[in-house]
């Protein structure tokens, strides 16, 4: 057996027996953990609320070779969100930004820079909530860089040009991005607008990024969240199990 500890984001728990939980979170140092937390559902506890979702702890556990589920020993709180889960809205951006880590991040396999954007999109909605439709959008475009599946934003996968100019760009079913010329206007229309959003996301912090888009047309903001939707359930080859319907 061995012991490990690690900074981590709480992203869901589930009732186990009569007084344990399974405990889902995001490591910096193992990437994706399911671990018990036992006895944590008994009035006295050592893990308190800690293991509450979307708070950031410090975590101590213990693994066993061959073995799923780590056993978690001791947490500490570093930020919580308890402030938020009066906040429907914000609670279910979480929840989606939650189950989309789930969905993407190979079990024990750490990804530095994945935990940092993540944990950068959730302290950007903790500390302005009005931004959350952007931050999504932020996060869902950095998902897909991350982890592969983001089309090149630069030039056509077809002639090599670069995007220039206020001709769309077309989205082709495998998940490329084409000019209109090579396209010849197949596949999804995207936006000279939209395509604007999704470089300026490659430039900036989640909450920079919110602060700078603030303005931006209904219009675009439908048009981005549809394409970014669009993808992740290409990948997923699924709809996601949740989905932000606050896009107003």
């Amino acid at each position: 057996m061995s012991l490990f500890e690690t900074e981590a984001l709480i992203l869901r728990t589930y009732n186990l027996a009569e007084a344990d939980k399974i405990v889902v979170c995001l490591s910096r140092s193992a990437g994706l953990i399911r671990g018990v937390a036992k006895n944590c559902r008994k009035l006295k506890n050592r893990f308190g609320a800690s293991l509450e979702p979307f708070t950031l702890i410090n975590l101590t556990y213990f693994e066993k070779e061959n073995q799923e589920l780590v056993s978690f020993s001791q947490t500490e709180i570093l930020r919580s969100r308890f402030n938020l889960t009066s906040d429907a809205a914000v609670m279910t951006g979480f929840s989606y930004m939650g189950d989309l880590l789930m969905d993407f991040s190979p079990p024990r396999q750490a990804n530095d820079k994945l935990y940092r954007m993540a944990l950068a999109c959730f302290d950007a909605v903790s500390q302005t909530p009005s931004d959350l439709e952007w931050v999504l959008r932020y996060f869902e475009v950095w998902l897909l860089k991350l982890e592969g599946f983001l089309p090149d934003l630069r030039a056509c996968a077809n002639c090599g040009n670069t995007f220039a100019g206020e001709d769309p760009l077309y989205l082709g079913p495998d998940l490329s991005l084409r000019c209109l010329k090579c396209a010849q206007a197949r596949g999804r229309a995207i936006p000279k607008s939209v395509h604007q959003q999704l470089r300026t996301t490659e430039k900036l912090s989640p909450a920079k990024f919110a602060e700078e888009v603030r303005e931006v047309p209904v219009a675009t903001r439908k048009e981005l969240a549809q394409l970014t939707y669009q993808i992740i359930s290409r990948v997923l080859e699924r709809m996601p199990r949740a989905r932000p319907t606050f896009v107003q």
